[in-house]
């Protein structure tokens, strides 16, 4: 369930309401049960959001269609019972709606004292439960007035109605939980009674923070209450022709957001601060990277006040660096947000701190910094669990982090267990449809194109097409990705008709976005050459392969020296014999290197050399050259395949001289 509550209430009620929602979100649940199954999944730290504004239905004459689906979200229903509750239309609509849904028995009431003035306390409950409830079909109700529970055990109950645990149970805990805090207080009292001097200067110090304290509360409600207001105006049009009925799009209304906010809030620097991160985020997640980049670095020039804002900005600035291929300024970056963190435990949103752990460990595992990277991800992931829960969304970014770590080292199960792992968080969370899924099952096509089963990455890519087609649109990088890879598979298949279309398509979307030195574009450059080569282009095969090395180089990408080895290949072709050999020179003790467990990439270097020397005339030491690599190669690639296909050419050629 999205939420783990939602408040049913009449507008008399509000501050009622209000207080109950405030109280729920900030409950922390007792150590001893966390990770315990319950109504609203395995608990974490903190109960999941809870649902409370409805101010559309003021001028409707049924439920709004976001109530229903947020009634369907939620795990509980608690009725605010007063008699303006038991008259409200709206609330007894929601109660009513609830139990179609076939959750009557995950409905609570909390009685409240009535709201107009001269109202006694002692209303029947009759007189206060809504009338979709039925007379004496009511569930037990949690009673704040004086003559009741009183606000605290009353609040206690809805949490254990909502988290399934006996009241009994809940109550003892807190009760341990306040003796603790007692316990605590009296030794520090007990020290202060001895400390006579000490005990002023505590008090200052004490009075100092709770002031603080105050003005950080202060600034949270001011934020929130600028950010409800500031999307509120995102949707609304003046003049009703600019709305274009159902054509607008998440980007135009991002586009208008953006001109609102870099024009507005100068006097409150932190809300705008956040406010803009959070547009560069999801311009980032719309694939329009280069918007999100200058956004959020505009808005560094901004005096914010708290360093969480400062950490999340410059989180976001090294976001952006990665997604350019920009790995040494994002891991500098990502350790400049963290220095701003010095109490993880006490930041307001807590998955900042893993979320940069994280991003540091991506990008510096693009750089081959395979051992810190693996310790930050790891540390990621443990404080997610803590924090958030094993079945959460921020644990699932955190394998995938995880996998891709393990990807780039080459541990291959790992990367496996670690996607597949993020995959079923994602699906069991977000929905099918959430842009992640996508991208895991992409990322697990490209583990299965590298254990060497091709069946599985081709049906793994196409899993994932389809579903980038349908959520992330035809424009966004992620979609380029998985058309190269496809592609690829295609490729080895010798499919380069096929694999042409769908390489143009992924090297125009990654231009639209990205510098053509991204590490990215050296697979897509590299690979569109291969299929120019296979369809008989070769001048548009040999500048494309130029192009790739170019990218592979400025980001010493282990790929140059595959790279330099097909350059040659078609160099030889063409003739140009002293720079194909100078090529294979050179890529030699890369390919080595960095291709320590890949046999065949070595052999193929030696195979593309023995047929430049054949070419070249020097037969028997090209033949030679062919006749001991030919073997590697076809071991690892049959002969059906692109590498596999020109070994046994290469061997026919020789066998006839």
């Amino acid at each position: 369930m999205r939420y783990s509550a939602f408040i049913s209430y009449n507008h008399r009620d509000r501050r009622w309401a209000s207080w109950l929602h405030r109280e729920l979100e900030r409950y922390k649940i007792p150590r001893p049960l966390l990770g315990r199954d319950s109504g609203v999944g395995p608990l974490g730290r903190h109960l999941p959001p809870v649902f409370q504004d409805r101010q559309e239905l003021a001028a409707s004459t049924d439920l709004a269609a976001s109530v229903r689906d947020a009634l369907s979200q939620s795990a509980s229903l608690i009725v605010i019972c007063s008699k303006n509750g038991a008259a409200s239309r709206w609330v007894n609509e929601e109660v009513r709606e609830f139990i179609r849904l076939g959750r009557r028995d995950r409905i609570q009431c909390m009685i409240v004292p009535e709201a107009a003035a001269g109202s006694s306390e002692a209303s029947r409950l009759e007189e206060v439960v809504p009338p979709a409830l039925e007379l004496g079909s009511e569930p037990l109700a949690a009673d704040a007035r004086k003559s009741g529970d009183g606000k605290g055990f009353a609040f206690l109950k809805l949490v254990a109605g909502i988290i399934g645990v006996r009241f009994d149970e809940l109550r003892q805990r807190e009760q341990i939980r306040r003796q603790r805090r007692l316990l605590a207080f009296a030794g520090a009292a007990s020290v202060g009674f001895l400390l006579t001097t000490g005990l002023s200067a505590f008090a200052f110090i004490s009075r100092a923070e709770a002031v603080r304290q105050r003005d950080i509360a202060r600034q949270e409600t001011m934020t929130a209450e600028r950010t409800t207001d500031f999307v509120k105006g995102l949707f609304q049009v003046s003049d009703p022709s600019e709305a274009k009925g159902q054509s607008i799009t998440a980007r135009e209304v991002l586009d208008r957001g953006a001109v609102q906010i870099e024009g507005s809030l100068d006097n409150e620097p932190d809300v705008k601060a956040d406010l803009i991160s959070t547009l560069s985020e999801v311009y980032m997640g719309l694939g329009s990277f280069r918007r999100a980049d200058g956004l959020i670095r505009r808005s560094l020039s901004l005096n914010v006040a708290r360093p969480e804002t400062r950490a999340r900005q410059l989180g976001v600035l090294a976001s952006s660096q990665a997604l350019q291929g920009n790995y040494e300024n994002a891991v500098s970056g990502f350790v400049h947000a963290l220095a701003f963190i010095k109490k993880p435990a006490a930041l307001q949103d807590p998955s900042l701190y893993s979320k940069l752990l994280a991003g540091e460990a991506e990008s510096d595992a693009a750089l081959e910094r395979y051992g810190p990277a693996s310790q930050l991800a790891g540390a990621a992931i443990r404080w997610d669990r803590k924090n958030s829960g094993a079945a959460s969304p921020a644990v699932a970014r955190d394998l995938e982090s995880s996998g891709l770590v393990a990807q780039y080292s080459g541990d291959l199960a790992t990367a496996q267990k670690s996607y597949s792992g993020a995959l079923s968080i994602r699906m069991a969370k977000d929905g099918r449809l959430h842009p992640k899924v996508a991208e895991d099952l992409n990322e697990l096509g490209t583990v299965a194109y590298l254990q060497g089963d091709g069946p599985a990455a081709e049906r793994y890519f196409k899993q994932s097409l389809a579903l980038e087609q349908q959520v992330i649109g035809p424009n966004h990088p992620d979609l380029g990705t998985t058309l190269n890879n496809l592609a690829r598979v295609l490729l080895e298949q010798r499919k380069f008709a096929e694999a042409v279309p769908l390489l143009t398509r992924s090297e125009n979307i990654d231009l639209a976005q990205r510098t053509d030195t991204h590490d990215d574009l050296a697979f897509i450059f590299s690979n569109l050459a291969l299929a120019k080569q296979g369809v008989g282009d070769s001048a548009s095969a040999e500048l494309l392969f130029k192009r790739a090395l170019h990218a592979a180089q400025v980001h010493q990408n282990r790929l140059i020296a595959p790279i330099m080895v097909d350059l040659a290949g078609l160099e030889c072709r063409q003739g140009k014999d002293a720079e194909a050999l100078d090529l294979l020179a050179r890529a030699e003790p890369i390919m080595r290197a960095k291709y320590p467990q890949d046999a065949w990439r070595s052999a193929w270097l030696q195979n593309t050399r023995g047929d430049c020397l054949r070419r070249m005339g020097r037969v028997r030491e090209g033949s030679s050259l062919i006749r001991s690599s030919a073997p590697v190669v076809l071991k690892r690639w049959p002969p059906s395949t692109m590498y596999g296909y020109e070994a046994e050419q290469r061997s026919s050629a020789i066998a006839i001289h």
